[in-house]
């Protein structure tokens, strides 16, 4: 009689309760904590390319040379190299990264502009300078801890040469 009684009240005692549904709980919730921060640095990265490839963009197209199609001007390599280092540095020389781990200049292209025909009747073609940068993922190890490999991220942007 004496183990009955002490496997009801065994059963109706419920503290502890909270601690066993917590441990349950527990791993689902940092797990998604963890996830929660590993989008949000991979946007954070994203988002750091993409404004600097922006910036080079725009910096090309505001330069005094001339881009390949409208004619040849030496000066214009030395502007590409500018808006290279103004992509990965935020200024058109060297310094420290915009974020961790993208040094790499050649990671940015700018392959020679597309002319546009100007329909206007001053009729000058219109250059289309294009930007793009790569750069492997920065994670925070919770991918890599999963099994995931390398994540390459990809920005591009266009503008119009101004004259």
């Amino acid at each position: 009689m004496g183990l009955r009684t002490n496997l009801r009240q065994f059963r109706k005692d419920r503290s502890g309760a909270a601690l066993v549904e917590f441990t349950l709980v527990a791993p689902m919730l940092i797990a998604l904590m963890c996830g929660l921060a590993e989008f949000g640095q991979a946007l954070r990265q994203y988002h750091i390319m993409e404004k600097g490839v922006r910036d080079a963009a725009r910096y090309l197209s505001r330069v005094p040379a001339s881009p390949p199609c409208i004619a040849a001007d030496p000066n214009w390599a030395t502007y590409v190299t500018q808006a290279k280092n103004l992509a990965i540095y935020g200024a058109t020389t060297t310094g420290s990264p915009l974020f961790r781990g993208w040094t790499n200049t050649a990671t940015v292209s700018v392959p020679a502009p597309t002319c546009l025909v100007n329909l206007r009747p001053s009729g000058a073609d219109l250059p289309k300078i294009k930007v793009t940068a790569t750069a492997p993922y920065a994670d925070l190890g919770l991918l890599s801890a999963l099994g995931f490999g390398p994540i390459t991220l990809t920005v591009s942007h266009e503008e119009l040469k101004v004259s």
